[in-house]
């Protein structure tokens, strides 16, 4: 590097570019058209030296550059150097063919660039326009390039590339490579570089002579009749009657570079060690692109920097849009956007690149996931469904931590397949339940190829594998047969129940303005489903509502019926679905994982997901474990019954029995005669007019209501809660207070692969690595002030490396 800052800033006496020696100005304004004036003892050579005679084209010619530092003053040639050298993801590595887009298309007259022609840099600048002009002009000044000239001397072809491209940039215009020589001696690699041209992007003729921006193709359609109006046909009609020639094939707007058949280029060659420019041909046959901020879009000078290219890894992996990822880059960087160095365009590029490589080695990166995962905890389940060809067709996983709860949570789970998540098009079919804190927590995971009774029940089996053939007490799905057979099949003692607001709104599009608000159908069609309290009732009221309605010969309506048993409220008294009667906690995790994964993404980013859905939903329990465990809830009253209950339930349990205890406050006790304890419980004067009644055996501690809501969500109902303050009950008998509820219920259990618990070591690699990555962030911090501290560190880090290094192969030999 030093000789070559030597060379470019001291060149050898006799040489062109000797500073003792500047040659004359040459005098151009961007209003000349012709060809550019030379000074007297400056003749034109072709770069090898010999003369050669200008031809009637007009040339854009680039004043040459003076350096005028003492020569005895090495300082200043550090900037040159550091701003010549770009670094980082290069987008051009593709890009050596002759068709190069760009976003927009450079156009305009000649403007006054700095360049290798001129000794009058500084009163040119003077002369430029103002505004914007004046301002690029005096980064110009303050940030001079390095020019290129023959015998110019190179450590490698990679710097070459990016004094070249400096010099290509700080002028105004672009470059690319032209032609390539690699050597064909048998004793040296095939891809050894000999030679290699780097020329003007706007080098070439024209296809055709146009202006501005051209298709890809000419035209959308290329009528060959051009006497016919097609204003009033359509082409399909047009290429039928009059047999005409339409080209259809891309109507894709597409911007090209113009070509000026512009000569500048330069050539270099390998002597040696050494890259050595053999020919630099300056002369330009188009105008410069003035402002700096254009200049960006040639694609020689777009380049994403690696810091920038993990920061967009990072943020891609999370599907955050192009745009958004651009405005945070621009964020990081400063706040503008055109100091970036590349455009919206090249991140797409990167993205689009990113998945292809995914997508080539999608399913076994996945599996490759659910070993590691398996690896760090024995009880981590996963399975996979082949299909002849030993391709993966289905998946199933669950995670240890979620096995282990699994026995406290089987009272009631959750199966629904709306959403199909991947470019697979493989529906997604979470397993879910409930925990102690109300919140949604998954049991299984299931990614499918299809909703047949043969890949539900792959899915079923697999999950009683991994929950120790444990069935669920409720299931609840949507109304699909496939799901409904199987569960009867594979879950015969499981009480399954069909979403209610699937088969109401399927009710509604069935009926149409039948069941719209004041029709007289729709009053009987709700006040038999939401008004009655038994099964006998039901099925009268529903069968006078046909009778009524003359309905009885609806199909839908018949379908309704035949299915009432696993769909109507009545059914479903006394069994345990918390809090909801239909499959809403499903289709929440599915609307969460929409804004998180698109369609066209692979299996391997929703697999990525998933772990970032996991740790969200453990993030928020360990929240609400440490609110029960830190804060307290406010007494509504003074009964020992509810101060027993805070002690027991979690904060949002407890939250919601307090409700019952305020409503309780709504009714007053009637005892009634009968051979048992029974109270009619009749709401206060202008409440609600219904009487609910209330048997109590107060020998064994046993309390029912009509209501049923502790069967249907195991809390005590107001009804009840009223009775036992009637009756001075202190205390709610321990079978009224459900474990699922409890504050005790989601104490973590130890992993079953576990044999002892080590407190303070992070449970898996992934989060010992975060652990690690902080620490070592943080000493990196407080070291890189001081070189005392930095060498101390770095030594320590170089030691830590060779034993762990010792370590694991200590550990591989013992394997």
């Amino acid at each position: 590097m030093a000789h070559l800052l030597r060379s470019i800033l001291y060149p050898s006496e006799g040489h062109p570019h000797h500073l003792t020696t500047p040659p004359k100005a040459a005098s151009f304004s961007a209003s000349n058209h012709g060809r550019p004036r030379r000074s007297e003892d400056a003749p034109a050579s072709t770069g090898d030296g010999g003369p050669v005679l200008q031809g009637f084209r007009a040339h854009y010619s680039n004043p040459k550059v003076i350096f005028t530092q003492d020569p005895e003053v090495e300082e200043p040639a550090a900037s040159i150097v550091a701003d010549s050298i770009l670094g980082g993801f290069d987008l051009n590595q593709q890009l050596t063919g002759d068709n190069c887009d760009i976003d927009s298309t450079v156009n305009g007259n000649a403007a006054f660039v700095p360049g290798p022609e001129s000794a009058a840099f500084v009163s040119g600048l003077e002369s430029a326009a103002s505004g914007n002009a004046a301002e690029e002009a005096a980064d110009e000044i303050s940030s001079q390039p390095v020019v290129p000239y023959v015998g110019m001397v190179f450590d490698d072809l990679e710097e070459t590339y990016k004094v070249n491209n400096d010099y290509a940039y700080k002028t105004g215009f672009g470059i690319r490579i032209g032609n390539t020589k690699y050597s064909t001696s048998r004793n040296v690699p095939k891809d050894t570089i000999l030679n290699r041209v780097f020329e003007c992007v706007h080098t070439g003729k024209n296809a055709a002579a146009t202006q501005g921006t051209r298709n890809r193709k000419d035209d959308a359609a290329k009528v060959l009749d051009s006497t016919v109006d097609m204003s009033s046909f359509t082409a399909e009609k047009l290429a039928k009657d009059k047999g005409m020639q339409m080209d259809l094939s891309d109507t894709r707007q597409r911007n090209r570079l113009l070509r000026y058949d512009c000569k500048a280029h330069m050539h270099v060659g390998k002597r040696n060690v050494a890259w050595i420019v053999i020919v630099f041909t300056e002369e330009h046959t188009h105008p410069m692109v003035k402002q700096l901020g254009r200049r960006n879009y040639y694609r020689s000078h777009r380049k994403v920097p690696e810091e920038d290219f993990q920061l967009l890894q990072t943020l891609h992996n999370q599907n955050i849009t192009t745009a958004q990822i651009m405005g945070c880059i621009g964020n990081v960087r400063g706040g503008d956007l055109r100091t970036l160095g590349y455009v919206k365009r090249d991140v797409s590029n990167i993205r689009t690149m990113l998945r292809d490589d995914v997508l080539l080695r999608d399913m076994s990166l996945t599996i490759e996931y659910f070993e590691k995962r398996k690896a760090e905890s024995p009880s981590f389940f996963y399975a996979t469904q082949l299909d002849e060809n030993n391709v993966v067709r289905a998946l199933f996983w669950v995670d240890g931590r979620t096995r282990s709860l699994y026995p406290k949570y089987k009272d009631c789970v959750f199966f629904d397949t709306i959403f199909c998540t991947n470019r697979y098009n493989m529906p997604f079919a979470p397993i879910v339940g409930i925990n102690n804190h109300t919140h949604t927590i998954v049991l299984g995971y299931a990614l499918l190829p299809d909703e047949t009774f043969e890949t539900f029940k792959w899915v079923f089996d697999r999950w009683m594998m991994a929950m120790n053939q444990v069935t669920p007490d409720h299931i609840m799905t949507d109304q699909d047969q496939q799901i409904g057979t199987t569960i009867s099949k594979v879950f015969p003692d499981s009480i399954h129940r069909c979403c209610f607001y699937h088969v109401v709104n399927l009710a509604r599009r069935k009926l149409g303005p039948k069941l719209v608000d004041g029709h007289p159908f729709a009053d009987a069609f709700y006040s038999c489903i939401y008004g009655t309290d038994s099964a006998e009732q039901f099925e009268y009221c529903w069968k006078h509502m046909l009778q009524v309605h003359s309905m009885s010969e609806n199909k839908h309506l018949q379908n309704m019926w035949d299915s009432r048993k696993k769909w109507a409220p009545v059914y479903f008294r006394h069994r345990f679905f918390p809090f909801t009667s239909t499959t809403g906690r499903s289709e929440g995790l599915n609307s969460y994982f929409k804004k998180l994964v698109r369609p066209s993404e692979s299996v391997w980013n929703f697999v990525q997901q998933y772990e970032l859905c996991q740790n969200l939903m453990l993030d928020r329990e360990d929240n609400a474990g440490f609110t029960m465990e830190t804060t307290g809830r406010h007494l509504w009253g003074s009964w020992n019954i509810e101060a027993q209950s805070q002690k027991f339930y979690t904060p949002e349990v407890f939250e919601r029995f307090q409700k019952m205890i305020s409503i309780s406050t709504r009714f007053h006790p009637i005892h009634v005669e009968a051979e048992i304890l029974s109270f009619d419980l009749v709401p206060n004067i202008g409440l609600d007019s219904k009487t609910y009644q209330v048997e109590v055996v107060a020998a064994d501690s046993l309390y029912s209501c009509g209501c049923h809501s502790f069967e249907m969500c195991g809390l005590l109902c107001p009804h009840i809660i009223r009775v036992m303050v009637h009756l001075n009950v202190q205390e709610i008998p321990s079978r009224y207070l459900l474990h699922c509820w409890s504050a005790a219920a989601t104490t973590t259990p130890p992993d079953p692969g576990a044999n002892t618990i080590r407190f303070g070591v992070p449970t898996t690699n992934t989060l010992k690595y975060n652990t690690l990555c902080r620490k070592m962030n943080n000493l990196a911090s407080d070291a890189c002030y001081a070189e005392d501290t930095y060498a101390i560190v770095s030594s320590m880090v170089d030691e830590a490396s060779k034993v762990v290094a010792n370590m694991r192969r200590a550990r591989n030999g013992l394997q």
